[in-house]
């Protein structure tokens, strides 16, 4: 199953050190009964600790869930578990969530509620189109898929070229023309499969521990981000 990333940046000048104080303790929990035992559903915080210079955390959701059994309908208790940390560049914060975009803008939301009274003190990170094609352009050979959106064309929403019509430098350029680049597949120097949009969501298709796909993030992904915030 591909893992997915996705990176927010952390508006609220705020030190990694009261980051943890904000955090440490944070959640919402109330006991469930199912079937004569108690359980905890809602959400917190765990596992806090700065480490190699980033606050690194686990944010626990625990609910009951309703499956079938053989058409019997049965309540159980499920726990998902999200990876997060805050890492600092060049005097920037950014939030990065292990997660698909649904959850990973829940678990942001919750911990921009936890550290601040104001809203939008987490925000979504987001890259420039020069900036996104930069991570492809100089290997076209290793380009799997590249979207296109903002066409213009008549009753088109989003164009989208394969790795073969990459080949035709002729028919990409005209796609630019047309529209603006939002997600794009390729391989990177590593050898990694990765999927990256510009509002930040980076999907590794490669197995990959995730250890080595924060990495990736922070040495791949954020100094484009960096770029993009301070001339956009």
């Amino acid at each position: 199953m591909p893992l997915a990333i996705k990176v927010f940046e952390l508006v609220e000048p705020l030190s990694l050190e009261e980051l943890a104080l904000r955090l440490r303790g944070y959640g919402v929990l109330e006991v469930e009964e199912v079937e004569g035992r108690e359980y905890e559903v809602g959400f917190r915080v765990e596992e806090l600790e700065i480490r190699e210079g980033e606050l690194r955390g686990v944010f626990e959701e625990s609910f009951i869930a309703s499956l079938s059994y053989r058409g019997e309908e049965v309540r159980v208790p499920v726990s998902i578990q999200t990876d997060f940390r805050f890492v600092e560049r060049e005097g920037r914060k950014f939030l990065i969530v292990a997660a698909k975009k649904a959850r990973a803008n829940r678990v942001a939301s919750r911990i921009s509620a936890a550290i601040s009274a104001r809203r939008g003190a987490i925000i979504e990170a987001h890259l420039r189109e020069e900036d996104l094609r930069k991570l492809y352009e100089e290997r076209p050979s290793a380009v799997k898929v590249v979207v296109f959106t903002d066409v213009r064309l008549p009753d088109v929403d989003k164009l989208t070229l394969y790795g073969s019509q990459l080949a035709e430098s002729g028919l990409y350029n005209d796609y630019l023309r047309l529209g603006r680049v939002w997600y794009a597949v390729f391989e990177s120097e590593g050898g990694l499969v990765v999927g990256v949009t510009r509002n930040c969501i980076i999907t590794f298709f490669s197995k990959i521990d995730p250890e080595e796909a924060f990495g990736f993030v922070k040495k791949e992904i954020l100094p484009l981000i960096t770029v993009a915030v301070n001339h956009s």
